[in-house]
């Protein structure tokens, strides 16, 4: 079986503000379940997987994790079985977790000092011993595959613009983006709190695999020139939100219909209209922006601030 898949796609013109001009790459529709930058991340582990021996496949992610939901239905479509070892104990049901099981997804919770081992060779070895047949892909979908997929974005794009944006996580789709033909300047807004280590990670993965993407070493340094990383609107840290976030996302989606993620997409967005209103961004700029999926995520938000009796996400996944 295979994934029926909406590639490429599009790109689409969202509005203009004070004479900038703002696009959506809207990786969202890529797939109504393993949508936006998980499938790109996923590709070629799928790929590598299906040439192994191994059985299974088996990644790691918190309790609201877009990867572990798109991996959990790619395994489904698919009719791979999948497992995930879930960061804390604490909290075994939500609408995502669910979601996973619904695909047929083991969940393992296992403690969140145990999680921080995740990416350790002496945990990773444990781990094969423990699951012989589990073929392994990180946290997110990160390491040099995963950038791979995300190198493949731009390519889809014919038209030129000033400034590609894109969110900022674990920092495998903004390295894929860098070590892209494509010709612009890239401005990341991080979704954590303490983004000082992302823009190392994003320079030692460019340096480190820019021959494989044919890059002279006189054009890596011109790459890693051309980006920036604003961490201005994390809004208190990973997948936390405010009252003026949730109300901007609403806004916006009454006044282009396009949802937004409150993780990621939502908050890259938000810092692109701040920037534009301080005339960050001179006019006739074109912008394109990527939309990275994670609407699963909508639905678990909406259940933690109904509990926190919050202002909820007007539209769910």
């Amino acid at each position: 079986m295979t994934l029926s898949l909406q590639l490429p796609s599009p790109c689409e013109a969202l509005l203009e503000l004070q004479g900038v001009q703002i696009w959506l790459k809207r990786d969202d529709l890529i797939h109504p379940q393993v949508s936006g930058n998980k499938w790109r991340k996923l590709r070629y582990y799928w790929q590598d997987f299906e040439q192994s021996t191994k059985q299974e496949v088996l990644s790691f992610g918190g309790a609201f994790s877009n990867h572990l939901a798109a991996l959990a239905a790619a395994g489904k479509h698919l009719q791979i079985p999948t497992r995930a070892l879930v960061r804390g104990e604490e909290l075994q049901h939500n609408p995502t977790l669910d979601f996973c099981r619904a695909q047929g997804m083991e969940l393992e919770f296992i403690t969140r000092a145990a999680y921080r081992e995740k990416d350790e060779p002496g945990f990773i070895a444990q781990l094969q011993e423990s699951y012989p047949q589990s073929y392994i892909i990180p946290e997110g979908g990160k390491g040099s595959l995963g950038i791979k997929g995300c190198t493949e974005i731009l390519k889809e794009v014919n038209e030129p613009f000033d400034w590609v944006c894109a969110s900022l996580g674990t920092g495998t789709t903004a390295s894929g983006l860098l070590l892209s033909a494509y010709p612009t300047q890239f401005l990341f807004f991080s979704a954590l709190k303490d983004q000082g280590y992302l823009k190392q990670t994003l320079t030692q993965n460019v340096e480190s695999l820019g021959e494989n993407y044919g890059l002279s070493p006189t054009e890596v340094t011109r790459r890693l020139a051309n980006f920036e990383v604003n961490a201005d609107f994390h809004f208190g840290g990973y997948a936390k939100v405010t009252d003026e976030l949730i109300e901007f996302m609403n806004t916006f989606f009454e006044k282009t219909g396009v949802k937004l993620d409150p993780v990621y997409t939502g908050k890259m967005l938000f810092g692109i209209y701040q920037l534009i209103h301080a005339n960050y961004f001179q006019p006739g700029t074109r912008i394109l922006a990527l939309h990275s999926g994670g609407l699963q995520g909508i639905s678990g938000m909406n259940q933690k601030l109904k509990k926190q009796h919050k202002r909820t996400i007007i539209y769910e996944a």
